[in-house]
């Protein structure tokens, strides 16, 4: 049977021990010099929008597959209304900027 990790060198760094060029460090240095707003702005709109997106689909599925109209009007509804927050966000953060 052949084994995979025999190849590898006793020498050989870990893939996740980078020198000090790594692509994480450089995401970490970008995320400190990042205002608190916009860390937040970020995360809120991501948020929202995959919330809206998954309500408003799972809704509409709902309604269309299996004729729930109450349950399914409700969730396409709520997701209609993050996916608003969500242009609501973007425009409070552009107009701040």
């Amino acid at each position: 049977m052949i084994n995979p990790l025999e190849a590898l060198e006793e020498d050989d760094p870990s893939p996740f021990e980078g020198d000090s060029n790594d692509e994480s460090e450089e995401l970490q240095e970008a995320f400190g010099e990042m205002s608190r707003e916009t860390l937040l702005a970020f995360v809120g709109a991501l948020f929202f929008a995959h919330v809206g997106l998954l309500a408003t689909s799972v809704g509409l599925l709902l309604v269309a597959f299996s004729g729930q109209w109450m349950p399914g009007g409700v969730i396409a509804v709520v997701g209609i209304a993050a996916l608003a927050l969500t242009g609501w966000i973007y425009r409070w953060y552009d107009e701040a900027k």
